[in-house]
């Protein structure tokens, strides 16, 4: 276990001693915090000091708002100007795993999906527990917009963290949504064919990748 699990860890159980009070607006600050240009061990550290100043104050018998102020966003932007900063190469090697895991988690459900259509079409012949799977230019658009969304919907997550936007962003995964429905039936065109082990290797090679640059980061 990497020392950035194992404090996120530590994290979870000692949160469990806050009143539902302190939790809801530690839990926004953690949301803001996700987005940070800090690593994810010193969000984890941040994010300890912060549980720790509110125990007290809930033992104090004080509020959020007695200890940090009225506006949490500004001394979340106070604290991370304390945090040291990720490099560029980091945060590329940090955009790289991200997107790693996303083409992992894709990868899954279009391996579900298109393997489903293709064991169940009707009137298939030489049938096979590892067919060859169609790949179209929708597949390749739809990925590319999974990345590209993914991105955008937790930047706007988490920096609206402070502010009642749900509709806003059921709007926005909506429209993702009905992105995905439209490129995968306008753009069928088959460019080539996998073997289904192949793309199961692919998937798993991604993940595998993640987690390598995942313990990387960490050290």
């Amino acid at each position: 276990m990497t020392r950035t699990k194992r404090l996120l860890r530590e994290n979870n159980a000692f949160e469990k001693q806050l009143n539902p009070e302190f939790n809801a607006v530690l839990t926004d600050m953690v949301v803001y915090l996700r987005s940070a240009p800090v690593s994810e061990y010193n969000q984890e550290l941040v994010r300890r000091d912060l549980g720790q100043m509110f125990l007290e104050a809930q033992l104090r018998g004080d509020g959020p708002e007695t200890v940090i102020g009225g506006d949490y966003r500004q001394f979340c932007d106070q604290v991370l100007d304390q945090v040291p900063r990720l490099t560029a190469r980091e945060r590329a090697l940090d955009g790289l795993s991200t997107a790693l895991l996303c083409l992992a988690v894709w990868g899954v459900i279009w391996l579900v999906n298109r393997g489903l259509v293709t064991w169940l079409r009707p009137g298939a012949v030489g049938w096979s527990p590892w067919p060859a799977l169609a790949v179209t230019v929708g597949d390749l658009l739809a990925t590319a917009i999974i990345l590209a969304a993914a991105w955008y919907l937790f930047r706007s997550v988490s920096r609206t963290a402070f502010s009642d936007s749900a509709g806003g962003l059921l709007i926005k995964t909506f429209l993702v949504l009905a992105a995905l429905l439209l490129v995968n039936r306008v753009f069928d065109d088959v460019l080539l064919e996998i073997h289904f082990a192949a793309a199961l290797a692919g998937v798993v090679l991604c993940f595998l990748l993640h987690r390598a640059l995942e313990h990387f980061a960490d050290r």
